[in-house]
């Protein structure tokens, strides 16, 4: 028996046999969720990615058939799991990227919201990413639900893709479940 600490939240998760069921846009019994589109990005739609609550591209700025993206996933948890663990793994995650470097690292909440935000570098073949990625721990009720936002661009992105990029996570909304 593999008796090792899981390391990834996939690991984790699946340790505890917790499946997260993806929250669509189109239903009301979740918490909404929502990203601006900032000038220049447009939204994939829900079919190329469709456990994914929302994709968003910046086309003109794509090289070698990469775009720089916005990811927001959202989903309810099939069990409760402590917030602090999941927060702990969640936080976790970047490490794995090939040659990560971690430039910013904070357990502040997201508003009333449990959450863990990771900024850094990786490299993939000889491009140089920048990624930040907010994970949300939201609880309604009965259910709990992770929201998780990661938005990548070259680490060389010029200045106005890097200020869009920063734009997308600040206006990260998350609402109350509507009546």
């Amino acid at each position: 028996m593999d008796r090792r600490v899981p390391t990834t939240l996939p690991e984790y998760l699946d340790s505890h046999e917790v499946e997260i069921i993806p929250c669509r846009r189109d239903e009301s019994r979740h918490p909404l969720v929502e990203i601006p589109v900032p000038q220049g990005w447009v939204s994939v739609p829900t079919e190329v990615f469709p456990h994914a609550h929302t994709v968003l591209i910046a086309p003109e700025h794509t090289e070698n058939r990469w775009a720089p993206n916005a990811v927001l996933l959202h989903g309810r948890l099939s069990k409760s799991r402590s917030t602090d663990e999941l927060l702990e793994v969640a936080g976790n995650e970047a490490v794995s990227l090939p040659e990560w470097y971690e430039t910013y690292y904070s357990t502040v909440n997201f508003g009333i919201f449990r959450s863990t935000l990771i900024r850094g570098y990786y490299r993939a073949g000889d491009i140089r990413f920048g990624a930040a990625t907010r994970f949300v721990v939201v609880d309604h009720e009965y259910d709990r639900f992770l929201t998780q936002l990661t938005v990548t661009t070259r680490a060389d992105a010029p200045p106005s893709l890097t200020e869009s990029a920063e734009t997308i996570h600040a206006g990260l909304g998350i609402g109350p479940i509507p009546e």
